[in-house]
């Protein structure tokens, strides 16, 4: 089973004792949620030896506000070593999309117990929020569809701009979108790389071009397991 690790560590210039909490991990970096599945799980492992974890899990829209969706349990406790799983429920209208994925997010925020040895001292404790991208899916969507949806991206270049035009019913993530060779970098600078490189189903973005770079475009994207496909050219 693939994991991410859902680990931050806090490096400290003061005299406390602090430790960091990395134990937490899960089991994927995307769901895929199919409209006429009853649920989809995802398993979650406190790898720690010797630290216990609280762990809230909720969905959400990508803007915050609230999903239609339950995740049982909400709220649970990882004891060492111990494995579980995530149900993710959802709870709307039956056609809440025909025409194309949407999408939302799963949130994963945990906490770790102080060790006992560390209770009767100064200490830094941080509270870890992790999120996971959901993808609901209608049902009449095929999974061939849905695998070779990336090399359907078409682009076109206007001076220093790079247009991306996404014809699909589905989100495409790039890992890599090059011209010439050189990476290409987003109007908004304000934009997390995971946000920039990220197209809507049947929309366009547009991406700035760096300087002197000529040539052709090249792309890859992430797949439904959360791997990356092989790479792919379009002249300009």
């Amino acid at each position: 089973m693939k994991y991410l690790s859902a680990a931050v560590c806090a490096m400290a210039f003061f005299s406390v004792a602090s430790f960091c909490h990395a134990g937490v991990i899960f089991g994927g970096t995307r769901i895929i949620y199919p409209a006429d599945k009853n649920e989809v799980q995802l398993p979650i492992k406190n790898k720690d030896d010797d630290t216990r974890h609280l762990v809230q899990s909720w969905v959400s829209q990508p803007d915050g506000t609230k999903a239609p969706f339950i995740v049982t349990p909400p709220l649970l406790k990882l004891n060492e070593k111990q494995e579980t799983i995530l149900h993710i429920v959802y709870t709307g209208p039956k056609e809440l999309t025909n025409d194309r994925e949407k999408l939302f997010t799963l949130n994963i925020k945990t906490v770790a117990n102080v060790p006992e040895q560390l209770q009767d001292k100064s200490r830094l404790q941080i509270a870890i929020h992790s999120q996971v991208k959901l993808f609901f899916r209608p049902q009449t969507f095929t999974q061939h569809d849905a695998d070779t949806a990336w090399e359907k991206v078409t682009f076109s270049r206007e001076g220093n701009m790079l247009r991306v035009k996404n014809p699909t019913p589905f989100f495409i993530s790039f890992t890599s979108l090059t011209v010439g060779g050189k990476k290409t970098m987003p109007i908004d600078k304000t934009l997390t790389p995971a946000q920039a490189l990220m197209v809507s189903p049947l929309s366009n973005m547009t991406m700035v071009i760096p300087t002197g770079a000529t040539g052709s475009v090249k792309w890859s994207a992430i797949n439904d397991y959360g791997g990356t496909t092989t790479e792919k050219m379009q002249p300009l």
